[in-house]
């Protein structure tokens, strides 16, 4: 009975398969029938095209050849876009426009390029008889490539601008004490360390299988993307969520640091295991560059701190909507400049990018959490964990991958970024409504504690009217 089901099973197959042959031979016919076995090219032989994208109508050139017009039969060949919405071509060429024997047509074919991505041209022949369409037996690939646009590079020395003057005004307000105290016992730091460099990556990795299972290029940005250090807009939601600040800084300032050292060790793991077939480049200079420029940042704060004391009163009072100022300007240009990128969100790519953040915020928490870090620190510690970088995954990918892949694959870190600092907006709009967004650790960053120590040290050779006025403030703190 066994064999006998085998038998009928294997006959539905081998019926099955046929009758999706049939149905293929329907759409296209059998090649060679109606003009001999032709051929095309493009641009001498060329394999792959590379056209950039324009609002003109550009020319490629193109040679159908060894057409056999003996046989006889009328027809006229077409040359075709894989996706016809990206790259508009319209081009027909009548039997009548072949000479030669074996006859040939050489001329131009008008392209017009919407999106940029990859395609692929082909040529079809169509009978007049009404007969199925023949296909070309191969096709060429097609890149469409984004023009060089100058407000780009703008962007970019822009940002690094206004990153490098969040860090000054936050190294205007360090607490030093409090740093060293990170420093000496840096228990929490390494917290932050390994939820950083071990929980993230190892994390986009599993988000990228699951929801991104067959895009490599999106798998590796999302890993890139989780690796790279948080930067100045985590210090900055940590400044509004009531954090540790100092801790927030002195984590941000090693993982810029360590970075260097991270990103090969992953590098050479993913190259021997995932992406074996994948060219993986670290940005030694840029990580460097960036790194530098950070600590050079906070230490010219600190140093303005000690020469102008007057300045930290103008700094705490400006802080705050200074830093959200320049904070929205980098997301509103950010979004501006990379508009293009979400023509290509989907839906799995949105839920990777959107579960990375919350998940990661939620698991640093817990184990902050569970090695007894003070609610404040562990505050600290998951929103340096979950508020995402995007420049550094973009020059990543720009020297992994060409120009397109790098283009195609921007989606990841622009979009995880954005869902990272809403995820933010949504915590602290919450902490607000329960009335939980206080400081619970006044030691952590207490900007009053700051300003009466700036004003006990102007005035303390003042009159004694002033001192007791001092010493009264002091009390209430």
């Amino acid at each position: 009975m066994k064999q006998v089901g085998v038998v009928k099973w294997s006959a539905k197959i081998f019926i099955a398969l046929l009758c999706v042959t049939k149905c293929f031979n329907e759409v296209q016919g059998q090649y060679g029938q109606n003009a001999g076995a032709w051929q095309f090219s493009f641009e001498e032989g060329a394999t792959e095209l590379l056209l950039t994208i324009s609002q003109l109508t550009q020319y490629v050139n193109v040679t159908i050849f060894d057409v056999d017009l003996s046989t006889g039969n009328d027809f006229h060949f077409e040359v075709n876009s894989d996706n016809p919405k990206w790259v508009h071509v319209e081009k027909r060429i009548e039997r009548a426009e072949f000479a030669g024997n074996p006859a040939s047509w050489q001329g131009e074919v008008p392209v017009l390029t919407r999106h940029f991505g990859f395609t692929h041209l082909y040529v079809t022949l169509h009978p007049s008889n009404g007969d199925a369409v023949e296909r070309s037996p191969r096709d060429v690939t097609l890149t469409v490539a984004r023009k060089e646009r100058l407000d780009e590079k703008i962007f970019s020395y822009t940002a690094s601008v206004l990153l490098l003057l969040m860090f000054l005004n936050l190294g205007g307000v360090l607490n030093l004490e409090r740093l060293k105290a990170i420093v000496l016992r840096p228990v929490t730091v390494s917290i932050g360390f390994c939820t950083s460099y071990i929980l993230m990556p190892a994390l986009a990795l599993a988000l990228g299988y699951l929801f991104l299972p067959k895009q490599k290029e999106l798998q590796l940005a999302l890993f890139f993307t989780a690796l790279s250090p948080s930067g100045g807009l985590a210090n900055i939601c940590c400044l509004f969520l009531k954090g540790n600040v100092n801790l927030s800084i002195a984590t941000t300032t090693i993982n810029s640091l360590m970075s260097l050292a991270m990103f090969p060790l992953w590098i050479v793991i993913l190259t021997h295991t995932m992406f074996r077939h994948t060219e993986l480049a670290v940005p030694f200079a840029d990580l460097a560059i960036g790194a530098v420029a950070l600590i050079c940042a906070i230490g010219l704060g600190m140093l303005l701190r000690f020469l102008l004391p007057k300045t930290t009163n103008l700094i705490f009072r400006f802080l705050k909507p200074f830093c959200a100022c320049l904070s929205l300007a980098l997301i509103g240009m950010t979004i501006g400049i990379n508009a293009f990128a979400f023509k290509l969100l989907t839906i799995w790519i949105f839920l990777a990018t959107v579960f990375l953040p919350i998940i990661g915020y939620t698991l640093a928490f817990g184990i902050s959490k569970l090695l007894r870090c003070s609610a404040t620190d562990a505050l600290t510690i998951s929103i340096e964990t979950s508020v995402l970088n995007m420049t550094v995954p973009i020059v990543l990918l720009q020297r992994t991958f060409d120009e397109v892949r790098a283009d195609m694959s921007l989606i990841v870190p622009i979009t995880a970024a954005l869902l990272s600092l809403i995820m933010m907006l949504v915590i602290y709009a919450i902490r607000r409504f329960f009335g939980w967004n206080k400081n619970v650790d006044d030691e952590a960053f207490e900007s009053k504690v700051e300003l009466v120590d700036n004003v006990s040290s102007e005035f303390k050779d003042s009159s004694p009217v002033t001192t007791i006025k001092v010493a009264h403030l002091n009390t209430l703190n």
